[in-house]
């Protein structure tokens, strides 16, 4: 595909300490810059004063879905192919705009997002939570995983405005950049990430995006959307659960999960919200009073996690760690780690985590590994094959947050067993307690489903979960 005709849309408001260097760097990469002015105060506009950019000016401050709307339609004035968002504070870096670029000439019917959320780190961790929740919510009533829904870099077609319909009010000054990614969906166009790092610039202004509102707003846009689609289990199930599922060749595995999981979201419904909160209370239960001692019984079951470059990631290590001194306080245990190989990983989750416990001065020998599961069902059904007798009493090690789920899978299994936590003690934040509703969201989902195949008498769906 050809370079693409495109211009770059830099919304400002107040951003006198950084825009003339972003118009500047900007203006290295692309002919065609325009920059809204959202009725600044601090002499934004005079920054810009000398520089070939082509400048909209609010009289008075609209918000930013308007400033992104009216420098969206002025770049399709020029006949672009696509258009690029970047903010005026100096997170998004215009060198990285050749990345997106690369991407959208791969993949031109396409959003692509400049995604910062892997760059954990360097993001305040109050705006990385709130960004984690958005995402979640978002990605739900689009129907598909969302990297990172609130990064303003972004590649438009230029295509996805045409007769399109979105509110540009002075509430929507953050809902914008979320509902137009719901609206895209609806017409089959999705995004695509790109990884860029995450800049914070010692000399930007406070940030405008204010979590609790926001995010507030946020979910209001998309309460209202999945209230009038009946709560659309459909994209529950593609954006959040489907994605952790393995690969199946029998795609009528994929339509029974499916299934019941529209009856299980049918049943929180009838029953007001009764029967999710009732499995609430008891993941939260689970979570906060579960022990990090063992019992006498000798085999440890750690359960894998998706690995970060190859190796385990905060929560993987853990699990691993409350192994590792399980293991030094009793030389008569031994260990087996669960997982397989999964997303973009070239080993096992089960021998990444063995490497880890034998740096940490654990015998190869106490080791075993298991690399054919990818899910907490399976992580169990190849554990009971492993181990038919003996692990009818071992002792399940993982985060608070899964000890909920794994003692009831594991029951499904007719296992007798013991859950450890791997954290010392409970420690309640908006991450976890949004992983503690996603677990009774899951739990009340297997739940539905067990009974349903036992009443059904569904062979098939039995066999997963027995």
């Amino acid at each position: 595909m050809p370079q693409p005709h495109f211009a770059i849309v830099i919304p400002a408001y107040n951003e006198a300490a950084t825009i003339r260097d972003i118009a500047q760097r900007a203006l290295a990469v692309a002919n065609i810059v325009i920059v809204v002015d959202d009725g600044s105060s601090d002499g934004t506009v005079e920054e810009l004063d000398g520089l070939g950019v082509t400048l909209i000016q609010h009289a008075a401050n609209q918000g930013k879905a308007a400033s992104l709307w009216h420098g969206i339609q002025a770049a399709r004035e020029q006949q672009v192919d696509c258009i690029i968002t970047l903010d005026g504070d100096g997170q998004h870096a215009p060198e990285d705009i050749p990345l997106l670029l690369g991407k959208y000439q791969q993949h031109p019917q396409y959003i692509i997002i400049g995604a910062r959320l892997a760059d954990k780190a360097a993001i305040p961790a109050k705006r990385y939570y709130a960004n984690r929740i958005a995402n979640f919510w978002i990605a739900w009533a689009a129907g598909y995983p969302i990297a990172d829904s609130q990064s303003g870099f972004r590649v438009y077609p230029a295509t996805l405005f045409d007769g399109l319909d979105i509110p540009i009010g002075r509430t929507s000054s953050f809902v914008f950049e979320s509902e137009i990614l719901i609206k895209a969906a609806q017409r089959s166009i999705y995004s695509m990430p790109v990884r860029i790092p995450a800049v914070y610039a010692a000399n930007a202004r406070p940030s405008h995006f204010h979590g609790v509102r926001d995010i507030s707003f946020i979910t209001l846009m998309v309460g209202k959307f999945l209230f009038t689609h009946f709560f659309y289990p459909r994209g529950l199930y593609r954006s959040a659960i489907e994605p952790r599922l393995p690969t199946l060749p029998d795609k009528s595995t994929d339509s029974d999960g499916l299934g019941t999981l529209i009856l299980s979201s049918l049943i929180i419904l009838l029953s007001g919200g009764l029967t999710l909160s009732l499995l609430l209370l008891y993941v939260l239960k689970q979570a906060m009073f579960t022990s990090i001692q063992t019992t006498q019984q000798s085999l440890l079951l750690v359960f894998g996690k998706r690995l970060q470059n190859n190796q385990p990631d905060h929560e993987y290590r853990t699990r691993l760690q409350r192994a590792n001194v399980l293991l030094t306080a009793d030389s008569q245990h031994h260990v087996l780690i669960l997982g397989g190989q999964t997303g973009d990983a070239s080993i096992s989750e089960s021998q990444a985590g063995k490497n880890y416990l034998v740096q940490q001065g654990i015998a190869e020998q106490r080791i075993q590994t298991e690399a054919r599961s990818r899910n907490t069902l399976e992580n169990l059904k190849e554990a009971r094959k492993l181990f038919a007798e003996e692990v009818m009493d071992a002792t399940l090690i993982s985060n608070r947050y899964h000890l909920a789920r794994i003692s009831a899978m594991a029951r499904g299994f007719g296992l007798r067993i013991h859950c450890c936590a791997a954290e010392a003690s409970f420690e309640p934040s908006p991450r976890v307690l949004l992983k503690l509703l996603f677990e009774a969201v899951y739990l009340h989902w297997y739940f539905t489903g067990k009974y349903w195949a036992r009443l059904t008498h569904n062979k098939r769906m039995l066999d997963r979960i027995s």
